[in-house]
């Protein structure tokens, strides 16, 4: 053996040679995964369509922005002060329904120019009405906090319906990574819409949802930097709701498999085969077999190459899953 090449200086420096090779080729492969996801945002999420959208509404003055907590919650929990909703009005809607939009950001920040305005502008293009939540996130957050935000906020349009001109019946949940995360708690079987009396959402849209099934030492990483990754990711939102002594058991409590049942609302779901901060076959994958198990109707459209955080999916080959997302929603309705 020693008179191959690479054995030249002894197994043990070959070794060596080889460990340090696989630290500098995944690192600079991740290096390359991340900048190229940051390149891809930036072109297919259309932050100038939401900008110029929310403009517009205000010029006209039908832009409606509203904390959805009273003042006495308020001044009680000085957290619960910046959720808001943002309605987006159809300039010509097509009925009374509404879509919810929950931007993501794990649950330590919100992406709400990239995933939220543009998102809902799509809708209004399609005769749709829609809603952007902003939630409690990072230093704000508390355990669940984020599903009493959007079961209080779906409650106070149920008490304003007049104000908004929108109906319950049938509306739709969109989620985007840890906004997935939301949406697909919401619409299961505890810490959901049925903890507010409010009636089960028609459908549920998830982006790239991270259902927290991404613990590494149950799903190794061939690339230990995107293992790293991994680790970083499911316990960070973990961390921001249930602090440092529960990580584990936060990260338990925030796999949405476990809230799925028979009664699930029928779910539209896209994800990347190139997300390396919420991948596909740790998180989408597994969320669609627990959903086949359940025999709850679903499509799950897989994009190769697509990366995480593209929002509209414009200039990707994701582009235009928003249109069949809709069509499915209102042939499941």
């Amino acid at each position: 053996m020693k008179n191959i090449y690479l054995f030249a200086n002894g197994i043990e420096e070959t070794i060596r040679t080889l460990i340090v090779a696989y630290f500098i080729l995944t690192f600079v492969f991740t290096v390359y995964s991340i900048a190229r996801m940051y390149f891809i945002e930036h072109k297919s999420n259309n932050v100038r369509l939401g900008r110029v959208r929310v403009k517009g509404l205000q010029l006209a003055g039908r832009f409606k922005q509203f904390p959805i907590y009273s003042r006495e919650e308020m001044a009680s929990n000085r957290h619960k002060r910046d959720v808001r909703i943002m309605f987006f009005p159809a300039d010509h809607p097509k009925n009374k329904r509404f879509i919810m939009i929950l931007p993501g950001g794990g649950y330590a920040h919100l992406c709400t120019k990239q995933e939220g305005y543009p998102v809902a502008a799509t809708l209004n293009k399609m005769g749709i009405n829609a809603f952007v939540l902003e939630y409690r996130t990072g230093r704000d957050c508390a355990p669940f906090a984020p599903m009493e935000d959007l079961g209080t906020a779906l409650q106070f349009i149920k008490n304003n319906l007049d104000i908004f001109g929108v109906e319950m019946e049938g509306y739709g949940l969109i989620g985007f990574s840890a906004g997935g995360n939301l949406a697909g708690i919401f619409a299961g079987n505890d810490h959901s819409y049925k903890d507010y009396n409010l009636p089960k959402p028609g459908a549920i849209i998830l982006g790239y949802p991270w259902t927290c099934v991404n613990d590494w030492l149950h799903h190794p990483y061939w690339n230990i930097w995107i293992g790293l990754l991994g680790i970083w990711l499911s316990n960070r939102g973990s961390f921001y709701m249930f602090g440092l002594r529960h990580i584990r058991k936060g990260r338990e409590l925030l796999d949405v498999a476990k809230y799925i049942d028979k009664d699930y609302p029928p779910t539209f779901m896209y994800s990347g085969s190139w997300d390396v901060l919420v991948p596909a076959s740790r998180h989408a994958d597994v969320f669609e077999t627990a959903l086949r198990n359940n025999d709850v109707e679903h499509k799950y459209e897989k994009f190769f190459g697509v990366p995480h955080g593209i929002g509209l999916g414009l200039h990707t080959k994701a582009e235009g899953w928003l249109g069949r997302a809709v069509e499915f929603w209102e042939s499941v309705i």
